[in-house]
């Protein structure tokens, strides 16, 4: 979002990706297929699918997560899961985070809950970084403007004397 040259983003991305052992095609398949199955879908059905009820992607990684005692929770999960609350129209919320993986899947949820702090409070210095590059970005294209209609004061200044010059010369003729 804020690299203006998009193929830099891409290949950063799929650097980044691939020195995981992933591939970013995979992720954003996987990604697409939840941000899809959560369109149209309240708090309460992703809430149902975290307990393991019904089927799609989040109920599998839920009832996977379960059947697993050594599943541990993850930055990257604690992402996914806010992705899909802005998906579905929730705010993102301790008191959400904590009912989806503490009170719905059954996991500790104190590090989600933490994590989420930490999400929010970057969104919040990225909201007013990019409100300050706005006032920059607006403040030097208003120098800018006013470097220029000097520049035309001054042209239209030599133009005038230049005129004067030139109707004293004929004058003198």
């Amino acid at each position: 979002k804020n690299y203006p040259e998009q193929d830099f983003a891409q290949t950063m991305v799929e650097g980044l990706a691939k020195s995981v052992g992933l591939e970013y095609s995979t992720i954003v398949k996987d990604a697409n297929l939840v941000t899809d199955w959560a369109a149209g879908k309240s708090a309460e059905d992703v809430a149902s699918a975290l307990r393991g009820e019904g089927d799609g992607p989040i109920g599998d990684v839920a009832k996977a997560a379960k059947d697993d005692e050594y599943w541990l929770y993850t930055k990257n999960f604690g992402v996914g899961l806010v992705k899909v609350m802005e998906v579905v129209g929730t705010e993102p919320s301790n008191d959400v985070m904590k009912k989806w993986v503490g009170t719905d899947m059954g996991k500790a949820s104190l590090k989600a809950e933490q994590d989420l702090d930490q999400w929010n409070g970057l969104n919040s210095k990225l909201a007013m970084m990019e409100t300050l590059m706005k006032e920059i970005e607006i403040r030097e294209k208003k120098k800018m403007a006013e470097r220029l209609e000097e520049k035309a004061a001054a042209a239209i200044k030599r133009a005038e004397r230049q005129t004067e010059i030139d109707k004293a010369m004929e004058g003198a003729d």
